[in-house]
């Protein structure tokens, strides 16, 4: 997988853990997340949750991630921080594949959980760097590299008061790097000695018999990893417990910063990168430590090769890119809202998995919407979106990666004329948090029609509103699995400013050039937040339907949505839409 063919950064994280896990879209959730200082493995009732850090900017050209400080003018930084993103996204896709913690719950009964938590987290790291070695050996440098940066802003163990935690600290070094840092006493040294050695044994008697069973099944995406050995792997837990337990306790449970956060953590001192001789003396100890041999002449080419700046060079300027267009797009709304009391602007958080999920469920009701509205518009049936035209490079790139039946990745030329414009407001206040699943589904169901019915992807927006705005998809955006993963993402809460969100998402509509205008609003149609706040309502609704754009309002499980506009329907679930807002449609068509 090559990150010039996926430099958005969430494509990125999604491709590139699918590609470890062989698991489908919606049984593992991903996310990559701005509030997250560390990765989190976890779980729910559908599956694995892996969520990211994500890289974030800072004043003077600084970009922190996890525990460091990258300078983003400096070639070599720029290197290291996307190594170890890399890193972090293969580190946790492993564990779906071959951990189970929920299986240590009986051995870890009546133990300390955090001596337990720390000696079942080693022992699964043992087993991810057997998988990682047999099965995606080219990851190792990476997995290296993010190592020996580790090691080198570690606070040495001398210096670390806890007994326990100074064990801790040194057996990561040690596992992770072969290599001390900083005085141990005799008793201790040979403590953790005695551990990494054991960890060795579980990690190298794992990697032999997963290359065994792979001589046998052919593919590594049919190996139960979860079981395998998992005997073995209690008592080497045991083992590594009962040498933390002689050393006492501590309220912390370390780990490297790029692989998942158990809670406190404070045994990383230095936020800063060591200069580049430093980092390469180390890096060769560390592949030692993997077994993996690589000459010293060749670190720096793999260090600095002109295949990975390629890379890094194509991941930060898109980043940069896009960045800059969703400031650009915010500042827009921000501008266009100025006299709304909306609190905030801003976009979902991505949830890609749910939307899968989702779309798995509503696929056929988003066909049959279709063929409804496609018959009424005397179209036969014929898809708008023809296999002819540019074709979308990321979008293809996407759906060869992913496998897909799915051919529409041609986009049309901007000159095509652009005879429908459409907005679609979706309500994501607290008033409707107990129709979430219900709200989403109808976004979803919007979003793929207008996808499908819609010539020119540019012709067609969608945000959503509770006491702040959310732009899931602005007018200039393409519908990718980003957009998708907004509708996946949405949350109900706080106060519905309805009133603020028809005009705002009107007043986006009005600079937008187009024969006929339709903006859809999903509510319950019962605003809140503010004193005036109905006849807000029934004052803007009247505004809108006069500046001659066509609303047409969709009411969940509530009629209130005829007090404000001629065309409507009422529904209680995606299900619904397929008649119903159909019929509103054909309405509101037969009007203008």
């Amino acid at each position: 997988m090559t990150a010039g063919l996926y430099v958005d950064l969430y494509e990125y994280t999604l491709l590139s853990s699918f590609d470890i896990t062989k698991r489908k879209h919606h049984e593992v959730s991903v996310f990559l997340r701005d509030n997250v200082l560390f990765p989190v493995f976890g779980r729910d009732e559908h599956g694995d949750i892996l969520c990211f850090a994500k890289p974030k900017r800072l004043q003077n050209d600084k970009i922190s991630y996890l525990v460091w400080l990258f300078d983003s003018n400096n070639e070599v930084h720029k290197t290291i921080l996307w190594r170890i993103f890399k890193t972090s996204i293969h580190h946790l896709s492993s564990h779906v594949v071959t951990s189970n913690f929920e299986a240590y719950a009986q051995w870890s009964k009546n133990k300390d959980i955090d001596l337990a938590t720390f000696a079942v987290s080693i022992v699964e790291d043992a087993v991810t760097r057997a998988y990682l070695k047999s099965f995606f050996p080219s990851h190792i440098v990476n997995n290296a590299l993010a190592n020996t940066i580790s090691y080198l802003t570690m606070k040495p163990s001398h210096i670390i008061t806890n007994d326990t935690l100074r064990v801790m600290a040194a057996i990561l070094s040690n596992f992770s790097t072969g290599l001390s840092k900083g005085k141990l006493n005799e008793k201790t040294e040979k403590d953790v000695n005695d551990a990494v050695s054991a960890l060795k044994r579980i990690e190298n008697t794992v990697q032999k018999e997963l290359l065994e069973r792979t001589k046998i099944q052919k593919e590594e995406n049919s190996l139960n990893c979860k079981d395998l050995l998992f005997d073995e792997r209690v008592k080497t837990a045991d083992f590594v417990y009962e040498i933390l337990e002689d050393h006492g306790q501590t309220s912390e449970v370390p780990s490297l910063p790029y692989t998942e956060s158990h809670g406190k953590n404070s045994i990383f001192y230095r936020n800063f990168i060591p200069v580049g001789d430093e980092i390469e003396h180390y890096l060769k100890k560390a592949l030692d430590a993997f077994d993996f041999q690589v000459k010293q002449e060749d670190i720096q080419n793999e260090m600095m090769g002109k295949s990975i700046q390629n890379e890094v060079s194509q991941v930060f300027s898109s980043w940069e890119a896009k960045e800059a267009l969703q400031m650009r797009i915010l500042e827009e709304y921000k501008v266009l809202g100025k006299d709304t009391h909306f609190s905030s602007f801003g976009f979902p958080e991505e949830d890609y998995t749910e939307f899968v999920r989702r779309q798995n469920q509503l696929g056929s009701t988003v066909r049959r919407i279709l063929e409804k509205l496609r018959l009424f518009r005397n179209v036969g049936g014929e898809d708008f979106r023809q296999e002819v035209g540019a074709l979308d490079l990321q979008e293809a790139i996407q759906v060869i990666a992913s496998k897909s039946p799915r051919t529409d990745v041609f986009v049309r030329d901007e000159l095509q004329t652009q005879d429908e414009m459409w907005t679609i407001l979706i309500d994501a206040s607290h008033s409707l948090s107990f129709f979430t699943g219900e709200v989403q589904g109808i976004a979803l169901c919007m979003a793929e029609v207008a996808r499908k019915l819609m010539v020119n992807q540019n012709s067609w927006s969608m945000f959503a509103f509770n006491n702040g705005f959310y732009i899931i998809k602005d007018f200039s955006e393409p519908y990718t699995n980003h957009t998708r993963a907004r509708i996946g993402g949405l949350k109900h809460s706080g106060m519905t400013y309805l009133p603020d969100g028809l005009l705002l998402a009107a007043e986006a509509l009005k600079r937008r050039t187009g024969e006929l205008k339709i903006l859809v609003a999903v509510s319950d149609f019962f605003p809140s937040g503010y004193g005036y706040v109905e006849k807000a309502l029934a004052e803007n609704a009247k505004k809108i339907e006069k500046s001659g754009i066509g609303v047409i309002g969709i009411g969940i499980n509530s009629s209130a949505v005829k007090k404000y506009f001629r065309t409507h329907c009422v529904v209680e679930n995606p299900y619904d839409l397929m008649k119903k807002f159909v019929k509103a449609f054909y309405e509101f068509s037969s009007t203008v």
